[in-house]
């Protein structure tokens, strides 16, 4: 059951890499600005293993992504590993309160990484007048947070049903419960549709 929770694992590792190159190739709209979309492979790991596997596939994206995109130890590599490692770890807490949806869970991480980064661009440079780009890289993380919980609410009840033999008992509920949020939450839900149809006077 272990070997085959690692090798889930890092395949979820190898994904992260994958759509963290890629997604450097894409130009994005707004200078300073990252999809962040291979986030999304960290958020999954949390709620469907724990903080340890979130850890590891954050820092192994981190990484490798940046080894083969060129920016291995300069300071783009360090603002992504510090800002993905600080993210995962709020994330791994915020999930394992049960207080937040994949939507809270997924926002925390965005801006607890856009502050990291912010930080360690104050550090590289020498200036704190880098402290007033930060609402502007939050604003723009806002959207890959929301599409990354989206996504990941839609992947989590997928792979569990399906019989890898890796999931503790435990740590399915607490998915399950962010899953059931996120969906309460959902604008689709016709619970929140008949709310906006009636409100209350």
């Amino acid at each position: 059951m272990r070997s085959r929770r690692v090798a889930l694992n890092s395949l979820f590792i190898s994904l992260g890499i994958a759509i963290y190159v890629v997604e450097s190739f894409i130009p994005f709209p707004f200078p300073n600005g990252k999809w962040g979309f291979s986030n999304f492979v960290v958020l999954l790991s949390i709620a469907l293993f724990g903080a340890r596997e979130g850890l590891l596939v954050a820092i192994g994206k981190s990484f490798v992504g940046s080894l083969v995109t060129g920016h291995f130890l300069d300071v783009a590599f360090f603002m992504s590993v510090l800002g993905s490692v600080s993210a995962a770890l709020i994330e791994a807490v915020a999930f394992k309160t049960k207080v937040f949806g994949l939507v809270g869970v997924s926002i925390l991480g965005s801006v607890t990484n856009n502050f990291v980064q912010t930080c360690v661009g104050v550090v590289f440079v020498g200036s704190k007048a880098i402290f007033w780009l930060f609402p502007y890289m939050m604003v723009l993380g806002l959207p890959g947070a929301f599409a990354n919980a989206y996504i990941a609410g839609k992947v989590i009840p997928r792979v569990q049903k399906t019989d890898f033999g890796v999931f503790v008992s435990a740590q399915e509920e607490d998915t399950k419960h962010a899953v059931q949020r996120f969906r309460d939450s959902s604008p689709q839900n016709p619970r929140n549709a008949r709310r906006k149809c009636h409100p209350h006077s």
